[in-house]
């Protein structure tokens, strides 16, 4: 694929991610569009249009002080002013660009706070351009954005330069980490939303219909996706960042209370590395999903609870049904009921280390234990 291709397709494509970026914005009565207004648009609820233009290049700045870009930009917005399409007093008019360079014109066109700073920017563009010929690309749209001067003036008023990233994804990201959703699943909202969103515009340009979508739809499309956003899978960051065997050794080494707890039932040295192992495991788990929002220290405490709850249970069973048992084999049946309970949270089922690993969490402080004598045996004081 050649540059030039490369760059167009570049600048089609960023419009997804804008209208994505426009859509998480959005408020009830609003719609985003795609080539009705410009490349990208809102029109809110009142009666404002925000209208964008997205400007993207693959390796400078596509904004220029010369720049095509630049001028054909200003020039539509005119053209569409002087034909009543769009109204000034009515319309926030945006220019993004994928990459920024050194400030030129349009830094000074979008600072132009007051009607005198307006004046002087447009003085500063002529100064910089006054050598512009009339053979020159830019040269048509130029002349006319300068012919309509008052005009340009009073839109440059509500004219706002914006400097993105590279493809535009990362102001999606802020925006949808704003609605409260951890780190580990900003992706995933935003392919659900993202897929959706490019299927709905695809769909109407092919049906000749105009690429509008309603905030009501959106909606309605999307709000199933943050309601079940904190019910989607508990991640399990192990998978990605396993245990490291010297790790588990070491802490086999350290003989922590837990561990000292299934060497009180006879647990044999590979059942051991396992335990340890889940240990292990759950502690990263658990703690990431409190760090990104996926459970919070509520929910964790009430699975807690469930647990020692069940193990209460088991303890009076065995109590009652195995008298003649000896105590290391009650240890060990009780230990092997509790790690294979399932339980869930929030409705959903954990990785399979987190239950075993968080009973043995709860027996290193220890809480619960394994040995009916348990109790004597060990003390929250002792020294791990």
């Amino acid at each position: 694929m050649n540059s030039n291709a490369a760059g167009q397709l570049a600048g089609y494509a960023i419009q997804f991610p804008r209208a994505l970026y426009h859509l998480l914005r959005s408020k009830p009565g609003d719609a985003v569009c795609v080539e009705v207004f410009g490349d990208v648009a809102t029109q809110k609820a009142d009666g404002v249009i925000l209208a964008e233009e997205d400007k993207s290049s693959i390796n400078s700045n596509p904004l220029t002080d010369r720049s095509s870009d630049l001028w054909k930009t200003f020039a539509n917005w005119l053209h569409a002013v002087n034909d009543n399409t769009l109204a000034i007093s009515k319309t926030n008019f945006i220019l993004y660009a994928n990459k920024s360079g050194q400030p030129g014109i349009v830094n000074k066109f979008s600072e132009a706070g007051t009607q005198a700073e307006a004046q002087e920017a447009i003085k500063h563009a002529k100064e910089t351009l006054r050598d512009i010929k009339i053979g020159h690309s830019i040269f048509p749209d130029y002349s006319y954005v300068m012919e309509n001067e008052l005009l340009l003036a009073a839109l440059l008023l509500n004219f706002e330069l914006q400097i993105g990233i590279e493809a535009g994804y990362d102001d999606v990201r802020r925006e949808i980490r704003a609605k409260h959703v951890s780190e580990t699943q900003i992706d995933y909202v935003m392919d659900a939303i993202g897929g959706w969103l490019q299927r709905e515009i695809t769909s109407k340009i092919q049906l000749k219909q105009s690429a509008i979508i309603t905030w009501e739809n959106y909606d309605t499309q999307c709000r199933l996706i943050f309601e079940r956003v904190h019910l989607r899978e508990l991640l399990d960051f192990t998978l990605q960042n396993p245990v490291k065997e010297e790790t588990i050794q070491s802490h086999v080494k350290n003989r922590p209370q837990y561990v000292q707890q299934l060497d009180a039932i006879n647990l044999t040295d590979d059942a051991i590395l396992e335990a340890v192992a889940d240990y292990l495991r759950s502690q990263v788990n658990i703690h990431k999903w409190i760090e990104t929002g996926t459970i919070n220290e509520a929910i964790a405490s009430d699975f807690e609870s469930k647990l020692i709850r069940f193990w209460e249970h088991q303890v009076k069973d065995i109590e009652l049904t195995q008298a003649g048992l000896d105590k290391e084999k009650c240890g060990q049946l009780i230990l092997s009921r509790c790690v294979t309970r399932q339980e869930t949270i929030r409705g959903e089922s954990p990785p399979a280390s987190t239950i075993p690993g968080l009973y043995h969490t709860l027996a290193d402080k220890p809480t619960i234990g394994w040995h009916p004598d348990w109790e004597t045996i060990f003390s929250k004081d002792k020294e791990l």
